[in-house]
């Protein structure tokens, strides 16, 4: 297999990585529309969980590159991954509080939409370290 960037972008995790990552940001563009972050309790939790997927899957394809085709063990994978999704997330996070998205002094509410918010990030990020993984091992 070819490790250029093109043998890259011709990789089926690739392809599935970029559809997951167009989803996401149709979802987030829709939400922001129609208020659904506002009025839907639980759409924000459904994007937090494809976009944790999202960083993971392409953690591991970015490892995958630069390894120059190795794939890590199921264990690795997870924690490289769910170490991405944690990361991104969190910087996530902190742009809501920059852009006045969110804010500290809705306390409670505050801590408990941040931790929802990082706990999907996670989820989502082991489910897409498992899932490349898969793809990766397959081809």
């Amino acid at each position: 297999m070819s490790f250029s960037t093109t043998g890259m972008i011709k990789t089926p995790l690739f392809k599935r990585t970029f559809w997951l990552l167009f989803v996401v940001g149709f979802l987030n563009i829709i939400a922001i529309k129609l208020y659904l972050y506002w009025t839907v309790w639980w759409f924000d939790m459904v994007v937090h969980f494809l976009a944790g997927a999202t960083v993971a899957m392409t953690a591991m394809l970015l490892w995958y590159f630069f390894f120059k085709g190795t794939i890590p063990n199921i264990s690795k994978s997870i924690k490289i991954s769910v170490a991405a999704a944690l990361l991104i997330g969190i910087l996530w996070e902190f742009y809501e509080l920059y852009f006045s998205i969110t804010f500290l002094s809705d306390g409670l509410a505050y801590w408990t939409d941040t931790s929802s918010d990082l706990l999907m990030d996670i989820s989502g990020g082991i489910l897409g370290a498992l899932y490349a993984h898969r793809i990766l091992s397959r081809d």
